[in-house]
């Protein structure tokens, strides 16, 4: 991936962080952590389609369909397995 690329890929996968914090609620530090969650759910999903040839919403050198799918999915792991025990 270009430098582009990868500032491009920063800032969607900070995007779906802050707005899974915005639905979410707490405070700084959940928000930090789901930023750290999110970049490596988005950039790890790139290396795996890289990995295994998938191609799914190419954008340019972006794999943006599995990286999003994958940064969501960690994210609603991550949620979940944070969440206040009832």
């Amino acid at each position: 991936m270009i430098l582009p690329a990868i500032i491009f890929s920063f800032i969607m996968a900070t995007l779906y962080a802050c707005i899974f914090h915005l639905i979410r609620g707490g405070n700084l530090f959940t928000l930090f952590i789901y930023i750290v969650v999110s970049n490596i759910g988005f950039f790890g999903g790139q290396y795996i389609a890289e990995l295994m040839g998938i191609k799914f919403l190419t954008l340019g050198t972006i794999n943006f369909g599995v990286g999003t799918i994958v940064s969501i999915g960690l994210l609603l792991i991550g949620g979940w397995i944070s969440r206040p025990i009832e």
